[in-house]
């Protein structure tokens, strides 16, 4: 899971057309006595926003440490009998009451991103009040093909190919060529119009997963280098907010998929692409099958096929041990985890842990505080 910094939080804050939408599509759904919900609260924007509207109790939710900064602001503020805060992960939070709003950004350039969209599901069943508001509720997710030259030089060409030194870098640059990234494009680097790939509405969505063919129809002649995807949000009916090419830049920007090599074009071509997400493990993995006729070869088919799994550097070995037919058998510092934990499990305080561990195993711990420092670490992250 990524955290945000500070400063991280300061830029999405700077994005006053972000913020400016949330807010706008706050005044419209809290009255007076509402319990709010804050999902990914972060530094507490929109925590202060519900209180300022009269909302009754709002329950902040972030498992990133920079909570307690949220805790500070709200304090600064004035609003602590109002807000309960819960360092923890969505999935492990019960509330007394369902909420009759939740607010949540899921979005990193998507929302299809690490665990949002499962986080979306499980909040909506377990913390939502039946016919409660849910912000934003619905994300179509459109595809544009592009011409990004500086993009796929800078990124997927020069340094495999121009750069070499007259060496063959190639199989670096089979691995970049299945990578996604995230850029700002401008509305002229479109080479088709904009289609729509896929639609996330958040109040009937059951799975992670996200899967939809495109056919771009070229406007102009040109190099296709990849294609983007980017998001059209409706927060709550009449309060949107899109990162779409052409619109005021947001702290979003869009994702882009490049082509194995670069596909010339020419006006009224047919371009087509099947685009895949799946969730695995804390992220996604993405799939991407593009076909076109050659323009200069009507009986010529291109055809890429490319994944960000390709991009995986694991080992074999690696592989073989996410498979469900590994035998797992703990290795020196998977027996120390285990140790550890079950200490904790038995009662004891850390400093008892971290004397027994050291002596235990003195290839990884010099001494008694190193060890303590090692399960003071495990006791933030896995205890309550």
């Amino acid at each position: 899971m990524y955290f945000y910094d500070l400063a991280g939080y300061g830029k999405m804050i700077m994005d006053r057309i972000r913020t400016s939408a949330y807010q706008q599509a706050l005044v419209r759904a809290i009255k007076p006595g509402d319990v709010v919900v804050d999902l990914g609260a972060g530094t507490g924007l929109f925590t202060l926003h519900a209180c300022r509207l009269g909302a009754k109790l709002v329950h902040v939710i972030e498992p990133n440490p920079m909570i307690q900064v949220a805790r500070e602001i709200v304090r600064a503020n004035g609003f602590s009998d109002r807000v309960t805060f819960h360092q923890a992960m969505s999935f492990d939070v019960e509330l007394p009451q369902p909420a009759d709003v939740i607010v949540t950004d899921p979005r990193g350039v998507l929302p299809l991103m690490e665990r949002a969209i499962p986080t979306i599901i499980d909040a909506r069943r377990r913390l939502l009040k039946p016919g409660g508001v849910l912000i934003p509720y619905r994300d179509t997710i459109w595809a544009a093909l592009v011409e990004a030259n500086e993009i796929y030089s800078t990124h997927y060409e020069d340094p495999w190919r121009r750069s070499n030194d007259g060496f063959n870098l190639g199989p670096a640059r089979q691995r970049r060529v299945n990578t996604v990234s995230r850029h700002h494009l401008k509305h002229g680097q479109l080479l088709s119009v904009p289609v729509p790939w896929a639609t996330l509405d958040y109040l009937i969505v059951e799975t992670a997963s996200a899967q939809g063919t495109v056919q771009f129809e070229v406007l102009r002649p040109g190099l296709a280098h990849g294609f983007i995807l980017w998001f059209d949000s409706e927060l709550i009916d009449g309060i949107n907010l899109s990162n779409a090419p052409g619109k005021p830049e947001l702290i979003y920007g869009q994702l882009f998929f490049p082509m194995q090599e670069p596909v010339p074009v020419v006006r009224k071509q047919l371009i087509t692409v099947d685009v895949r997400a799946d969730p695995v493990g804390d992220d996604y993995v993405w799939q991407w099958t593009t076909v076109a006729n050659c323009p200069t070869a009507s009986d010529k088919i291109i055809r890429y096929h490319q994944s960000s799994f390709f991009n995986n550097v694991s080992t074999v070995q690696e592989l073989e041990k996410r498979s469900d037919t590994y035998p797992p058998s703990l290795n020196r510092e998977g027996q120390i985890y285990k140790r550890a934990l079950d200490l904790m499990h038995s009662g004891r305080r850390l400093g008892q842990i971290a004397q027994i561990i050291s002596e235990e195993f003195p290839q990884r711990f010099g001494n008694a505080e190193e060890a303590l420092a090692f399960v003071g670490d495990l006791s933030v992250r896995l205890c309550a």
